[in-house]
């Protein structure tokens, strides 16, 4: 059986192009020090809280997957 090996996994978000398309008369200098911004506020563990979200609800829907914590917290 065949193993389908590529599929999108990446999320990439262009803070520049968002603003440039969103806020058209934003100048680089305002873009700039807004993208600084927002990179300190962007936290990868919110990222993380979301997949988690998506694989529990994946897994009460389609299979019985659990994370790696809360199998041991049950033994």
């Amino acid at each position: 059986m065949p193993v389908k090996t590529d599929y999108e996994r990446d999320f990439i978000f262009d803070i520049d192009a968002y603003l440039i398309d969103d806020y058209p008369s934003m100048t680089m200098t305002i873009r700039r020090s807004v993208c600084a911004m927002a990179l300190e506020e962007l936290d990868s563990q919110e990222l993380e809280i979301i997949v988690d979200d998506c694989v529990s609800e994946y897994s009460r829907t389609q299979l019985q997957l659990q994370k790696k914590e809360e199998e041991e917290k049950e033994e």
